[in-house]
């Protein structure tokens, strides 16, 4: 097993191209991604049923070395501060298989 940082991160749906653009710069391999998720935040509650896929949230999980998660959860600040959502930070043991 290999010790490393799990990044979850619920922004709206249209983050989605630059959360995944800033895990690219960040050197970060991959992530997984959930679609229409829902929950309530000081933003309120977000329902699957709406009209527009825009208005819903998604959920980013990644996987991430140590040394690169400082960077990349800096990068995504100005987007959870203009936009809102949540960005939780934990340690993590990754099964290689």
């Amino acid at each position: 097993m290999r010790d490393v940082k799990r990044i979850e991160i619920v922004v709206e749906a249209a983050q989605q191209p630059k959360i995944a653009e800033l895990i690219d710069k960040a050197g970060i391999d991959g992530f997984t991604m959930l679609h229409a998720v829902v929950g309530r935040g000081q933003r309120g509650e977000r329902q699957v049923d709406s009209l527009s896929s825009a208005f819903q949230n998604v959920v980013f999980v990644v996987a991430a070395p140590a040394e690169q998660t400082e960077v990349f959860v800096e990068s995504i600040r100005p987007i959870l501060k203009r936009s809102g959502g949540v960005c939780l930070v934990s340690d993590a043991r990754w099964l290689k298989h």
